[in-house]
């Protein structure tokens, strides 16, 4: 799966994702083939984490 490129925009991309098909982030990453630790940390450093009970990237 080809995600954007910037922090923002790719957190809000996944934000969507997560909410359309009523998802959490680890069975997200799972079927999309993405690494979850490495999408964490690259959002992490632009100041956007993960809040697991809202099931969303927040800044």
């Amino acid at each position: 799966m080809n995600l954007p490129q910037d922090p923002f925009m790719k957190s809000q991309y996944v934000n969507m994702m997560l909410k359309a098909n009523g998802m959490d982030l680890k069975t997200f990453c799972v079927s999309a083939g993405i690494n979850m630790i490495a999408l964490i940390t690259e959002l992490g450093r632009a100041g956007i984490s993960y809040d697991p009970v809202s099931r969303q990237f927040k800044t």
